[in-house]
């Protein structure tokens, strides 16, 4: 089965918590078609919570078609676990969300840490989003401290680019207003087990 992932250029950053990029994660085309099925599909679901709107759904409950089944497959999942082996303090994760967000014009996401206690440990985002410019906006920002000014860095959501993290009272982060762009990001989470 092949590997779709490519973790060979993986930068690990410990400010301000714990996390790694990667530039080109989706190896081959397959970015192109998981670009394809999200802009097609109409499995979206309209959230909205105290700090963000978004469309999202799960891709643990809808039929994924053939050619994206490598997403759920064993190898994809435990190369991801493997990453954050390396990178981070921890020695077996489980699967426990496979998600998929849509910022649309005027959308964003507060800052927020994604902290619940044991239920969720490790997150895993990948961003599709073909056609994007600076000017559509969508950054992700992670912050020092629950602080909205207290901005440590700045990221750009780049076509087919990898974030991961380990979940904690201090993974301060946020995403600024998206600008007429759909913003899409695949979100894999995980729990740390015994």
């Amino acid at each position: 089965m092949p590997n779709i992932l490519d973790f060979s250029d993986v930068i690990v950053e410990n400010t301000p918590f714990n996390h790694f990029s990667v530039d080109s994660v989706l190896k081959d085309d397959f970015q192109e078609k998981l670009f394809d099925w999200l802009e097609s599909t109409d499995n979206w679901n309209y959230t909205k919570t105290d700090f963000y709107t978004q469309y999202e759904f799960s891709l643990l409950n809808v039929e994924i078609p053939e050619e994206l089944q490598l997403l759920l497959s064993n190898q994809t999942i435990n190369t991801i676990k493997e990453q954050f082996k390396k990178n981070s303090r921890t020695n077996s994760l489980k699967l426990v969300g496979l998600t998929v967000h849509k910022l649309i014009d005027g959308y964003k996401m507060g800052v927020h840490n994604d902290f619940i206690g044991e239920d969720e440990s490790h997150r895993f985002l990948i961003q599709i989003n073909s056609g994007w410019e600076e000017k559509n906006g969508g950054y992700l920002m992670l912050f020092n401290s629950m602080n909205s000014q207290d901005v440590s860095k700045i990221i750009m959501p780049l076509n087919n680019t990898g974030f991961g993290f380990e979940i904690s009272p201090k993974s301060f982060h946020a995403v600024s207003t998206v600008y007429d762009f759909f913003r899409y990001t695949l979100v894999y989470t995980f729990k740390e087990v015994e």
